[in-house]
């Protein structure tokens, strides 16, 4: 049963997308941008401690919690739309993770859309990446664990990295943690539609204009923008993560069959009445907090 205070945010939310279509205001990239750096601005909680690095030509930031286990290290590639979203909108939910798993978090700031379309965002997620697996926030050093892991655009750039890792020979994180992935950027899936009403956050509509802003020239269906259509042999564990109010459910349901279907490990869960990216935009929320320490438990087992 969700929290009154789920009840309320989910209310707000609900109320903001009726006016929206009232007033015939439509979600645009740069738009999602400007809302998110509005809304989504926190910090991490007491006990971690926040460091920028560039990672190999990457704006990142270390999310570090005290006593934290030098052992583990998790890239966070965060969500949305390809266009929207960096290291300050998504420090407090990395902050959170890396508290409860005592794992250091680093928070890539990939390049955006419509100033960088594909494969941009996916040279710089490989390029954080290839640095924190030789990189500690301690400086440079191996790791016993690496986890990558990102939401919505994050969890569908995270399969894309892992796909080109594989094709590359490169060596591959010992999990992929994946919160309400995007990763068909045809953005064709059932539940467009029959979670269009449940939904209050996203639409088909702005997805396929996130989607057009990144492609730029090239296909959408290519394996590299929509990992849905690629090859899942190989992979790492998935533990995936998904609202079941949410048009992207279908995504995470279609990986999580092919990904078993190629012989991966994969774990769904989808969760009841939530929406999309709960567990980002209210880490402590009780929904959300539930859905960090099931997280944090992927990342210390994996």
């Amino acid at each position: 049963m969700p929290s009154d205070s789920f009840k309320k945010a989910r209310r707000l939310l609900r109320f903001a997308k009726v006016m929206n279509k009232l007033l015939r205001r439509k979600v645009t990239p740069l738009g999602l941008r400007a809302n998110m750096q509005q809304s989504m601005q926190g910090r991490e909680p007491e006990g971690v401690r926040y460091v920028e690095v560039d990672a190999d030509g990457v704006p990142s930031a270390w999310l570090v919690p005290e006593g934290h286990d030098g052992r583990i290290r998790v890239l966070h590639l965060h969500g949305g739309g390809y266009t929207a979203g960096d290291i300050q909108t998504h420090r407090a939910y990395a902050g959170h993770l890396a508290k409860a798993s005592g794992a250091a978090v680093l928070v890539a700031d990939y390049r955006l859309a419509p100033e960088h379309v594909y494969p941009a965002a996916l040279e710089d997620g490989l390029a954080a990446w290839r640095w924190m697996a030789a990189n500690g926030p301690d400086g440079p050093g191996t790791a016993d664990r690496l986890i990558i892991g990102g939401e919505s655009a994050g969890g569908g750039l995270t399969l894309a990295v892992l796909m080109a890792l594989r094709d590359a020979g490169e060596s591959m994180p010992d999990g992929a943690s994946l919160l309400s992935p995007w990763a068909d950027l045809v953005v064709q899936g059932e539940t467009m539609k029959t979670r269009a009403k449940a939904d209050p956050l996203v639409a088909q509509e702005w997805l396929l204009a996130c989607a057009a802003a990144y492609q730029g020239d090239t296909d959408p269906a290519t394996t590299g923008m929509s990992p849905v259509f690629g090859d899942f042999a190989g992979l790492p564990p998935l533990d995936i993560h998904v609202g079941d109010a949410e048009v992207l459910l279908g995504d995470s349901q279609v990986v999580a069959e092919k990904a078993k279907a190629a012989g991966v490990d994969v774990t769904l869960e989808v969760w009841p009445e939530m929406l999309h990216i709960w567990q980002v935009l209210w880490p402590t929320m009780p929904e959300g907090a539930a859905a960090v320490e099931k997280a944090a438990a992927f990342v210390r087992a994996a």
